[in-house]
């Protein structure tokens, strides 16, 4: 399985990180950033809208960002892409497939956290902002306060982050993991901002600003 699961992380077309000195065919990584979605599956969608386009949109923002900082990044589509396709390792349906090549990647490259950025819909047109979605492990726990606390100030807003008790990306991951729902693709207001190059470029800054407080607040500072 161990082999496979290497297999399935390389083979990947879309897979971009540093290699670690002690085995430079093994992907090595601070964050990977898991991009919801991708080809045949569109993740929530209204009008000309699809989720997997901004998640996209907004990891790539995300990954130059990172990596301008010095950060090791690993991102898992660059493209629009199913990583279903590259699952002939597990069983199951498409979206389960899709599921378990997230984690498993993660698995494979151990990186020191994986964000799995995704936009959210609601049958409630009011409903708006970011919820950030931890595992119930405290690594995962302050990633997720400190991106709900800098993505809150983005939108003008309190929400808190919550325990994801059901997602299989968070139950499978071994690193701590968050998920990212970056706004309300069904409110009118989120949609306008979520949609906006600029409004996008502040999300990926939002979120670099969180992860260097958190490893600010948790590597071990050079003697």
């Amino acid at each position: 399985m161990l082999l496979i699961l290497l297999s399935l992380c390389l083979c990947t077309a879309n897979l971009e990180a540093y290699a670690s000195a002690s085995d430079p065919l093994m992907p090595s990584a601070d964050v990977l950033i898991d991009v919801g979605h991708g080809g045949i599956d569109s993740g929530t969608l209204v009008g000309k809208y699809e989720e997997k386009d901004l998640n996209l949109a907004i990891s790539k923002k995300t990954y130059k960002l990172l990596t301008k900082k010095g950060y090791r990044v690993v991102i898992n589509r660059t493209k629009d892409y199913a990583l279903s396709e590259d699952n002939k390792w597990s069983y199951g349906g498409r979206h389960r497939k899709d599921l378990a090549q997230r984690s498993g990647i993660a698995n494979t490259v151990k990186p020191k956290m994986m964000l799995s950025l995704h936009i959210n819909w609601s049958r409630k047109p009011n409903s708006r902002g970011p919820i950030v979605i931890y595992q119930n492990q405290s690594e995962s726990i302050l990633i997720a306060q400190l991106l709900q606390e800098s993505l809150n100030r983005v939108y003008g807003m309190e929400e808190l982050p919550i325990l994801g008790k059901k997602y299989y990306v968070l139950k499978n991951t071994k690193c701590p993991t968050v998920i990212v729902e970056l706004g309300f693709l069904s409110n009118k207001t989120d949609r306008k901002l979520l949609t906006s190059a600029h409004h996008q470029a502040k999300l990926a800054e939002a979120i670099t600003q969180a992860v260097e407080r958190y490893f600010a607040m948790t590597q071990p500072k050079p003697n």
